[in-house]
């Protein structure tokens, strides 16, 4: 029973997640104010997440920082870039939803086509937020290493963007829960994403504790 509630215990260590949780919240929030900053603040959380919380590397506030300056230029341009497709998609969604109203086939089809559309969308979306917080190259080469890996790992992302709605669900069922929701949805999808990032990352020999790797 000490030993539970010693600094090394578990109780201890799950308290302190938690609280580095609601500060990387409170960061991303900041982080997301000026919305052109919503990928650089959303990848800095993913990275800050699997780093500081998951394998209990480095320091919330230093990792985060440093994270949205190395990525803020590219995460902007990757910002109005999807988000540009985005807003393309869902106006074509509001168009289509009142032409199902005539139920015939081709408007059917056309509905179809566009839920497909829209979920791929997402699920590329998804994945960029991973895969933006951990390879650094040119803005094109990312957009392409996102659509092969979002391809290659289509399927994986369907139980993601389920995680994802069942956050939303949460937190509109109790406001509260969004101080915590966001880093805790992502520490759970890395168990997703992280085996697809690692078949795209240089090999290593040996482990040697790059925690990257999956190495504690």
């Amino acid at each position: 029973m000490q030993g539970l509630f010693s600094a090394e215990g578990k109780f201890y260590t799950v308290c302190s997640k938690i609280v580095d949780m609601v500060f990387l919240t409170l960061l991303w929030l900041v982080g997301c104010i000026p919305i052109v900053t919503i990928l650089t603040s959303t990848a800095s959380m993913y990275h800050v997440t699997v780093k500081c919380i998951r394998y209990e590397r480095g320091k919330v506030f230093e990792e985060f920082k440093d994270a949205c300056r190395k990525n803020l230029k590219q995460g902007v341009g990757l910002t109005l870039l999807y988000g540009g497709i985005g807003v393309a998609v869902g106006f074509l969604d509001y168009q289509v939803f009142f032409l199902s109203q005539s139920r015939t086939m081709p408007i059917f089809i056309l509905a179809v086509g566009m839920v497909i559309l829209s979920v791929l969308y997402l699920i590329n979306v998804i994945w960029l937020i991973p895969v933006f917080s951990r390879f650094s190259n040119t803005f094109g080469k990312i957009v392409r290493l996102n659509y092969v890996i979002a391809a290659r790992f289509l399927l994986r992302g369907i139980p993601i963007v389920l995680i994802l709605a069942a956050a939303v669900i949460m937190v509109l069922a109790s406001f509260p829960l969004v101080i915590l929701s966001p880093p805790l949805t992502m520490l759970i999808i890395s168990y997703l994403t992280e085996p697809g990032l690692h078949k795209y990352m240089p090999r290593q020999e040996e482990d040697n504790g790059d925690w990257r790797y999956g190495f504690k």
